[in-house]
């Protein structure tokens, strides 16, 4: 799908986003090297409106190969190469381009059983994110340990994708972004519902008992 064929106003929030210039002293606790091809990322759509917006934490390190897409790269040339590597593994006859990630694999699954849609379907019905849109060192540190940033990229790039994407729940990846929203429910007034990351998928004897539950607790809002 083109930058021409898509919502404007995500775009144009995006882009500004993806080249966030504030320095580490404004935005302690991340991992942001422009130079060497590692700037804010990890966001995805194609549709606006959306019934559900996916959240994660943060974007994670990079994976193989990605850096090279962004280096000497600015604005929309640099949003443009973004959604140019999501696309490698966005589950689509036309678009995918390498083998899904354990995180992909699962998520798809997940979002295509909730929706009782198909996977090439997904993205027509929900758009992708993080509360920090930048990595951090360790991808496992807690929402709390960098709150000055997370609480700069809730109020500066997420509540706006609220206001552009207006889903009707949010899908929360982890307990850690599960509750930081909650905590923010007042202010942004929408559902929260938590999945297990699916980088650390539910056992085989689990899953389908835990995925029903959150499948009703999402079409009760849909």
């Amino acid at each position: 799908m083109s930058l021409r064929e898509i919502n404007s106003d995500a775009l144009d929030l995006y882009a500004e986003c993806i080249n966030c210039q504030n320095t580490g002293l404004h935005c302690p606790g991340i991992w942001k090297d422009f130079r060497n091809g590692i700037p804010p990322r990890g966001f995805y759509f194609q549709n606006v409106p959306v019934k559900i917006l996916i959240v994660g934490k943060n974007p994670g390190h990079p994976l193989s190969g990605e850096s090279e897409y962004y280096v000497g790269r600015t604005g929309r040339d640099l949003l443009n190469s973004h959604r140019k590597f999501q696309e490698k593994y966005i589950p689509s006859p036309n678009s995918c381009q390498e083998p899904p990630t354990t995180f992909h694999n699962n998520l798809f699954r997940y979002l295509a059983f909730f929706l009782d849609v198909p996977e090439d379907k997904i993205f027509l019905y929900v758009a992708r994110t993080n509360l920090l849109k930048c990595s951090t060192p360790d991808e496992q540190a807690k929402l709390r340990s960098i709150k000055v940033t997370v609480e700069e990229c809730y109020r500066k790039y997420f509540l706006a994708e609220l206001r552009i994407f207006q889903p009707k729940v949010i899908l929360a990846l982890g307990r850690d972004v599960e509750k930081f929203l909650k905590k923010k429910a007042p202010m942004h007034k929408l559902p929260v519902i938590y999945v297990k990351h699916p980088s650390y998928p539910y056992s085989w004897e689990m899953e389908e008992i835990e995925l029903t539950k959150i499948k009703e607790q999402i079409s009760s809002y849909l």
